[in-house]
This record gives structure tokens, sequence and C-alpha cells, in this order.
């Protein structure tokens, strides 16, 4: 990795999406959660790690996601660029290697940006209380944004609530099976979530929604 390269990079996912039985959007988000973690988990990513340099030189203070889409022989050939393939219920969601935006491997570039159109979930007014440690997500009901975008502000939201899990919470988390709950709250509860979220996310407006725009939100539920 050339020494002072300030281009823009980018931790890239992938949903698979085929036509016939696609995933429900519930799924293709926890597993998005579930990628980010376990590839930033990996001990290729740690220190001395083959993986670390470029995790590092992308995790910094502003982080950039891109969820892409693929399907048949394209997702195939996308499983041959690093990362880690995350099956949660329905869906199975790659997290890629970071890497420089513009010099992405041809089997990831090749991979869909724009998002094909899934069932949307209803809203939830209420949420059951967990029955063991859940990383829980809720994204902001007042913003329009793709399933895409959702996607990797969904990416942001578990990586920085799993950053800010202490030693115990970890311990906790795993033993309890790493569990994620992805929710679209009505505005009261989205309101009353915030008022205990240990992480809100803040988009960088590159793509759809203002710079700043406040879009997720995550805590550990217990």
């Amino acid at each position: 990795m050339p020494e002072h390269d300030d281009r823009p990079r980018a931790l890239q996912m992938a949903a698979r999406v085929e036509k016939v039985d696609p995933p429900l959007l519930d799924d293709v988000f926890a597993a998005a959660a579930l990628a980010v973690i376990a590839l930033l988990d990996d001990q290729r990513s740690l220190p001395g790690g083959a993986w670390h340099e470029e995790v590092a030189a992308w995790n910094g203070t502003r982080i950039r996601k891109i969820m892409r889409r693929g399907r048949a022989s394209d997702w195939a050939r996308a499983q041959d660029v690093p990362g880690l393939t995350i099956r949660h219920g329905t869906a199975l969601v790659r997290a890629f290697v970071p890497g420089v935006m513009d010099d992405a491997p041809r089997a990831l570039a090749k991979l869909q940006i724009q998002s094909t159109p899934l069932d949307e979930p209803d809203p939830i007014d209420h949420l059951d209380p967990p029955t063991a440690p859940t990383l829980t997500i809720a994204l902001n009901p007042r913003v329009n944004m793709s399933w895409g975008k959702r996607g990797a502000q969904v990416g942001h939201a578990a990586q920085r609530g799993w950053e800010k899990f202490d030693r115990i919470d970890r311990l906790d988390w795993n033993a309890a099976g790493r569990r994620v709950n992805v929710v679209r709250p009505v505005p009261d509860l989205w309101h009353e979530f915030l008022d205990g979220a240990t992480t809100t996310i803040r988009d960088g407006g590159f793509t759809e929604i203002e710079p700043g725009t406040l879009t997720a939100a995550a805590a550990l539920l217990r």
C-alpha cells in the first residue's frame, strides 16, 4: 500500500439478491451488521494480520461504506474478493476488505450499487425486552433512503456500537450468539430509543441525503 495515499476508501458490502426468492430486508440489514463486525474482529484485520493495513488506513474518524447487490455468477465471482460472507435468516451479505473506491477488484466493481426493490417491513411501535444481550439498531423513520443506503448506515451503527462494548459486553454478546436486531421504529419509539442509545450515526452526505443527517442509532439491550 503506497504511503500517504489519500484517495477515498470504503468498506464495501454486497447482498445476494436473486430474482427468485429474494431475501427479507430485515435479514439483509442484520447480516450486514454482523458481516462488518466479523470482518473487523477477524484475526487478519488485527495488527500483524494480512488485512490490517487496509483496515487501519480506512478506519478513521469518518468511515465510508457502500452496499451493492449481486446475483448468480456475479455473486459467485465476488466470493473470490477478500472478505467474509455472513448468513442471517434468508440473507447472505459479504463484507469486503476496505480499499480505494476507484480501484476495487473487477469482480466487486461489477456488482450493482442501485438497489433492487425489496419488500419493506412495517414500522414497529414497541420493542420487546430481549432474552439475551442484543445489539439493537434503529433507523431514523423520518429519513428516506434506499435499502442499500440503509444497509450502509446499519453497518456504520453496528461498527461504532460494537467498538463501544467493554470487555464484559463483548463476552456476553459473543456468548449469546452475537444477536442483532435492526428495526424501523415509528417516530415516538425512535425518540425513546435515542434517549438510551450509546451510538448515533450522522451521514457524511456523499449520496442520497444531506451531510450531518441523523440516520441510525444503536445500543446493547439486555
